[in-house]
């Protein structure tokens, strides 16, 4: 008696707490992040020009593609299926122009395997989309720890070496897309398009999450001031974005989740960034020196360019954590655990 007594008010407990963060959300909600078919990308780029010359894509013409995230390309087999591309990853449609000129910014270490599966995959994706693109893998030096951020800030400042690019890219290695209709375009936000991840049930793991593929034109990724440069090992280095992309006024725009879809191609965790939590509840205060326009983080060193055939490689090394790291940023204000819940509960 007494045990199913205590299984009732347990019970009772557990409805009681869903309850309460079901109205919090309900009550927090606000529209920082919305879900737009990928279509509306073409029409928003027609907006105050003319569309003659420039390529038109017959949206329902693309289809979901079957991704095996077991098969093992050979790279010869990946370039003679796709001999347009051209040596250094880039390609653009003969008989129009495109919308957008698009850079591919890949951080990369270790991952030759989960680079062919997505190369196999993105070229003839890309050329579908009619998308004027080259592919840029940002190759980090060195063993120590992986620091995703601020390789995406370095693949910026290199790709606009290169060309200027209107739309940037930041593309995990291990997410491989499944469907041609996710447009790889910016809009005058910012584009989260990977809403459907398989290891995450194809859905959004939270509201404002803003990891594993996004797109953000060139204006906005300067108005941001990229990705934090303080995350040494993995996570939070993605919500420090999002967060910035809502405090600049930015909304996060998806595509539905039946078309945003990607596989993951499985791997061991690497280890998370030391202090991450800790370091992003100050990131308000610490955003506007951290990044892009850090001369004392954004310190690095090319190393090597390998112009590929699918792809061109930057080799850098970036140094490793500096020692006043726990220091730098951490006398301004933090954020509250309120705050914090309606990040990841709004």
């Amino acid at each position: 008696m007494m045990s199913r007594s205590l299984r009732r008010k347990g019970t009772n407990l557990l409805l009681f707490v869903y309850l309460c963060l079901w109205l919090f959300a309900l009550f927090n909600y606000k529209s920082h992040c919305i879900f737009t078919m990928p279509d509306t990308l073409l029409r928003m780029s027609q907006i105050g020009g003319s569309d003659e010359g420039k390529c038109k894509v017959d949206f329902d013409e693309l289809e979901i593609a079957k991704v095996d995230i077991f098969e093992e390309p050979a790279v010869e087999d990946i370039v003679a299926r796709n001999p347009s591309v051209q040596k250094g990853g880039w390609w653009k449609p003969k008989e129009c122009s495109s919308w957008q000129k698009v850079a591919i910014i890949i951080p990369y270490r270790d991952r030759w395997q989960h680079l062919k599966k997505l190369l196999h995959r993105l070229h003839p994706m890309l050329k579908r989309q009619q998308i004027h693109y080259q592919v840029f893998v940002i190759e980090q030096r060195g063993s120590d720890k992986f620091n995703r951020g601020k390789l995406m800030n370095v693949g910026f400042l290199e790709a606009m070496a290169y060309d200027e690019f209107d739309c940037f890219v930041l593309h995990d290695v291990d997410l491989i897309p499944e469907h041609d209709k996710n447009y790889y375009m910016c809009d005058q936000h910012a584009r989260h398009l990977a809403s459907a991840i398989d290891e995450m049930r194809y859905h959004v793991m939270y509201y404002y999450y803003a990891g594993g593929v996004i797109a953000l034109n060139r204006e906005n990724f300067k108005r941001i001031n990229g990705y934090s440069n303080s995350y040494w090992g993995w996570g939070n280095e993605d919500d420090d974005l999002s967060a910035r992309i809502q405090d600049s006024g930015l909304l996060l725009t998806r595509p539905p989740e039946h078309i945003g879809r990607f596989k993951m191609v499985r791997h061991h965790k690497a280890s998370r960034a030391e202090n991450g939590n800790k370091r992003f509840f100050g990131w308000r205060a610490r955003w506007p020196k951290d990044g892009l326009n850090d001369p004392v983080g954004m310190n690095y060193t090319v190393m090597k360019t390998s112009v590929e055939h699918l792809y061109t490689n930057i080799t850098v090394n970036i140094g490793y954590p500096p020692p006043d790291l726990q220091t730098r940023f951490e006398n301004g204000p933090k954020e509250t655990l309120l705050w914090f819940l309606k990040f990841y509960y709004p």
